[in-house]
């Protein structure tokens, strides 16, 4: 899968801003997720955004909540993944 480009971004913004969609990007790239790990409400998300050259982008404070949140489920993954392979 080819990387998000720049342009790829702002095509995404510009779509959302003329349909009046709010949205926030949160990490590296964009996934179609509706409700990420560690992160609540989307109201209080969207409170604490803030704007990166005209993305809203989640605190960083919500990345981490995420990141930590998702971590127990991708470490069991992995203990699934090295179990299955023997």
């Amino acid at each position: 899968m080819a990387a998000l480009e720049y342009r790829h971004a702002q095509e995404i913004r510009d779509a959302l801003a003329r349909r009046r969609v709010r949205y926030l990007f949160i990490g590296k790239s964009g996934a179609m997720v509706f409700a990420p790990d560690g992160i609540e409400r989307f109201e209080d998300a969207w409170s604490r955004r803030v704007e990166v050259e005209g993305f809203p982008v989640c605190h960083i404070d919500d990345i981490i909540a995420s990141k930590q949140a998702a971590l127990p489920r991708l470490r069991s993954f992995r203990e699934h993944w090295i179990r299955r392979r023997g």
